[in-house]
This record gives C-alpha cells, structure tokens and sequence, in this order.
C-alpha cells in the first residue's frame, strides 16, 4: 500500500560516515593522497579538501546567514533555488567555487584535514539538532525551488559526503560503506529528487510510476500524479501505469549523477507505459550537469 514518502533521518548515520572517513584519511600516505579520482582533476586529497569546504559552506550560509557572493542563487534559510532555466549556470558558479577552495586548501596537511572535518561535522550535527527538523530551511534545489524541511537538507548533506567518501575509497581500491544502514538512507533521499523530473508532463489524477529498487538496502517507491502535482510516495502498489526495476547501485549512482542516462536505460527494467517512464531518465539528485 502507498504512503506519502517519509522523512529521512541521518543524523546517527552522518557521525558514523564521518568517523569512518577521518579514520581512514589519517592512514593515507602522501602517494595516497595524490591519487586520481573520478572527479576530474580533483585527488584524493582534494576531495577531502572539498568535504570540508562543504561543511564551512554549510555552516556559514545556514548558522551564521553569510550570503556567499560567488553564487547567484541565495544559499541560506528560507532562499529560493535556481530556476530550471538557470540550472547550468548555477552548475557552472557552483563547479568555479569548488575549484577555488580546493585549490586553496592544497597545502593543508591529510592529518590537519582529517582534525578539521571531525570539528565541522560535529558543528554541523550540533546544528542540524538545534533546528525543527520539519520547518523550512534552505532550498535543495534537485528536490524543488523551494525552501525544503530540514530534515531533507541534512539528508542532502549526508548523500554529498557519502558520495565523496565513496569516491575516495574507490580511487584507493578500498571497500565502500555499501551496508544497508549506508546505503538505504543514499536511496531514500535520492527518490525525493525524481518528482521534479515530472514537472510539466500532463496525466490523468491518480497516474503512478512505480520504483522497484532491488537489493540489500532496496525498496519501493512511487511517484504518482495527485491533484496538484507529482508526489513521491513510499511501499508496493499493483496499480501502476509504468514500473522501473532497478538494482540498488544503479539507482543510486545515477540519481547522484555518476552514471549517465543511456547507461541506466540499459540496466533498468520497465513494464507498462514506456513513455511516462521515459521522465524518470531526466532525474538528478545531486547539482550536477543533466545528461
């Protein structure tokens, strides 16, 4: 039976990602510092450079209300997102900013580091627990151009370290954080960027595509068109105009924007309506270049 999706609470979750990174940061040697990752040009190093930069972010905009200038979208509580017309500039500000800091912070040592982002993600989880986690905070822009509940902008936060984290461990051979504890979280908050996607198409009250996620930290989730818009919902429905079946990495690394939409067309099963699926493709839960 279908339910309005829940909240997603990360806020244990985040500490143990956290841990769990400034442990294996302080074991890196300086060759495993310089090695390369997935995110062009950036190392190993300055990804972890970038995760701190983003808990400052985080804490500057949202604690303390300092607007950053290099950014045309207002980044604090209570701000309005990018429009979808303005998405690939705010992509292309965003992506400039990043590179500045991390280009910035690359003398930081790996071990200064590793201190630095145990204090910011204790702030941060010190602040996340200061808000009503239901009152409007800051926009998450992949989910809407409105401010979302605060409960979803720390789920943001947590998918961004956990990605990166990931990222990380892969650049270095190592095993990710792929326990369900982990990685349903990842998935749960992901769904909450696929009903943007349907914005503007056009389908009777009561249309639903249903989400099938298999594997170990897997569930199903539904998008379905109510009466005013697109809403996300959670658990197993037999009525369904459309049903994608997808493996619980493939979801996750293509609504994070790490895998393209020709290749998660590939790997997803759909039943039904072909083309109110074809939506679904369009989706990104990350601020990320639509492919």
């Amino acid at each position: 039976m279908l339910r309005p999706a829940t909240r997603v609470d990360v806020r244990k979750v985040m500490e143990q990602e956290r841990a769990e990174l400034a442990r294996l940061l302080r074991s890196l040697t300086e060759e495993d510092r310089d090695k390369a990752t997935v995110c062009e040009g950036w190392t190993v190093g300055d990804l972890a450079v970038h995760l701190l930069g983003d808990d400052l972010s985080f804490l500057s905009r949202n604690r303390d209300a300092r607007r950053n200038e290099d950014l045309d979208a207002p980044r604090g509580p209570g701000s309005a997102g990018p429009q979808e017309e303005d998405w690939d500039r705010f992509v292309d500000q965003l992506d400039a900013h990043n590179d500045r800091w991390v280009r910035a912070g690359g003398f930081l040592s790996t071990r200064l580091v590793a201190e630095l982002l145990e204090f910011t993600g204790r702030t941060v989880a010190e602040f996340l627990e200061s808000v009503d986690s239901s009152a409007p905070g800051e926009v998450v822009s992949w989910a809407g151009p409105d401010p979302a509940p605060w409960w979803l902008v720390g789920a943001r936060e947590f998918t961004e370290r956990w990605v990166h984290h990931q990222q990380i461990r892969d650049a270095l051979g190592q095993p990710g954080l792929n326990g369900p504890s982990f990685v349903a979280p990842i998935l749960a908050t992901a769904m909450h960027g696929v009903p943007r996607a349907y914005e503007g198409v056009e389908a009777p009250e009561g249309t639903t595509i249903a989400i099938d996620v298999t594997g170990r930290a897997g569930f199903s989730w539904a998008v379905r068109r109510d009466s005013d818009g697109w809403k996300l919902y959670e658990g197993l429905t037999r009525e369904a105009t459309s049903r994608l079946s997808v493996d619980q990495e493939t979801a996750w690394r293509f609504l994070m924007g790490m895998m393209g939409a020709a290749e998660a067309r590939r790997k997803v099963t759909v039943e039904g309506d072909a083309g109110l699926a074809k939506p679904f493709f369009g989706a990104v839960s990350a601020i990320v270049r639509r492919t």
